[in-house]
């Protein structure tokens, strides 16, 4: 017992001191400092990401965490998927969560916290080919359909300059409508167009 709690001092000592030299009475003068353990550098900082939205059609608004240190949060999503549904039709469908994150590092480009207006979210196929036929201009196999697309405009930032930041990101399509104000990301391949 005696043994144990005279390491104990010695450790609490060697703590305290954190890296200084051990005066003599305290170890013998070959011990040599214990220094706090190197940080590195190259392991990630886990990330927290929320968003907040606002649905210009139903006036629902929502702001939660999606992802944290263990990765997406299922209840998060989910939510999501409920205010990003198809408004005509009450549809609804699993969103890709590689959207938000787009979104979040969206934001992030334009210096500003990630808190947008949806224009247009899920949309399903019978909602999209009405709107088509009705000259919306819609795509016949939009990635609205696959929940992989949004429509939005972004708090304090311009749509011009935020369709000049999705496209720096190259990480998807980015379709501008200038005279509707808002800007179409999707998460499928890169392409730009105006509308």
């Amino acid at each position: 017992m005696r043994v144990r709690g005279a390491t104990f001092v010695l450790a609490l000592l060697t703590f305290a001191s954190w890296g200084a030299p051990l005066e003599a009475a305290d170890a013998p003068s070959s011990a040599s400092p214990i220094a706090p353990p190197p940080v590195d550098s190259a392991s990630p900082v886990p990330s927290v990401d929320w968003i907040e939205f606002h649905n210009t059609h139903t006036d629902a608004s929502l702001k939660v965490t999606f992802r944290d240190a263990n990765g997406f949060v299922p209840s998060a999503l989910e939510q999501f998927d409920e205010i990003l549904g198809d408004h005509r039709s009450h549809e609804r469908r699993k969103m890709d969560p590689q959207l938000f994150v787009l979104l979040v590092d969206l934001a992030a480009a334009a210096g500003t916290e990630p808190r947008y207006d949806i224009i247009s979210g899920f949309r399903s196929a019978g909602t999209n080919e009405k709107l088509r036929s009705n000259g919306g201009g819609q795509a016949k196999n939009s990635q609205h359909i696959e929940g992989k697309a949004i429509d939005v405009r972004l708090e304090g930032v311009s749509t011009d300059s935020l369709r000049n930041l999705a496209r720096a990101l190259k990480r998807g399509g980015v379709g501008y409508y200038p005279k509707s104000d808002f800007v179409h990301v999707d998460t499928a391949r890169v392409r730009y167009w105006e509308g």
